[in-house]
């Protein structure tokens, strides 16, 4: 993150926001892309004025969302949000779901996975990616249903033949391992808030003192 090698991509995905806010705001700073999935981006969708149905969103966070949204554009940072998503109308592994336009999400249905067109456009974005850092799933990928938007994304990401690629969370880390591509990403930690902490620039006591001993 000091010195990274460049265009930097960071991919944050899962379930809230509120967990991921200092990290974003940093990454603001640091990163050429941010790419948003998981249901954490709808929190970004509504402040953007969309209606996002019963989909999960953090209203409390929604002036933060605006503000980060509002900053990554002065900085001319590419911030990507789904244009589709899969939608269903309970959270349920028989749910019926379709696949849908952010601009069409229906009031009473939910969205739990990132579309077709979504990960086309991220795979888009991160051709000339040299450096990407993915955190968190793109959907709720332990129901097989809803499964499709981050398995395609993890061979996307384990397709990038001339990028660093690291990936951070114990869920993506599982996503990553179910789409039978962990061995083509250069870099696998299984800690989640800790990764995050490091991203942020935070000093973490374990890694300080691995850092002394190489001394």
């Amino acid at each position: 993150m000091t010195s990274p090698v460049r265009p930097l991509a960071a991919i944050l995905g899962g379930a809230k926001v509120s967990g991921k806010l200092e990290v974003l705001e940093t990454l603001v700073g640091k990163v050429d892309i941010i790419i948003i999935g998981g249901g954490m981006a709808f929190t970004f969708l509504k402040a953007r004025g969309l209606s996002v149905g019963k989909s999960l969103v953090e209203d409390d966070l929604i002036d933060t969302a605006k503000r980060i949204l509002d900053n990554a554009a002065k900085r001319g940072i590419e911030f990507l949000l789904p244009e589709d998503c899969v939608v269903a109308d309970r959270f349920a592994a028989d749910a019926d779901c379709k696949t849908v336009s952010v601009n069409d999400i229906p009031s009473e249905w939910m969205a739990l996975d990132v579309g077709p067109a979504s990960t086309a456009r991220f795979s888009d974005a991160l051709k000339e990616a040299k450096t990407v850092i993915w955190n968190g799933p793109m959907g709720v990928f332990e129901m097989d249903r809803f499964a499709k938007g981050t398995f395609a994304f993890a061979n996307v990401v384990a397709g990038l033949k001339n990028a660093t690629t690291i990936i951070g969370g114990g869920d993506t880390d599982s996503a990553v391992r179910k789409a039978g591509v962990a061995d083509k990403v250069s870099y696998i930690s299984t800690g989640g808030g800790a990764f995050l902490e490091l991203l942020e620039g935070k000093k973490l006591p374990g890694v300080e003192v691995l850092e002394q001993s190489g001394k």
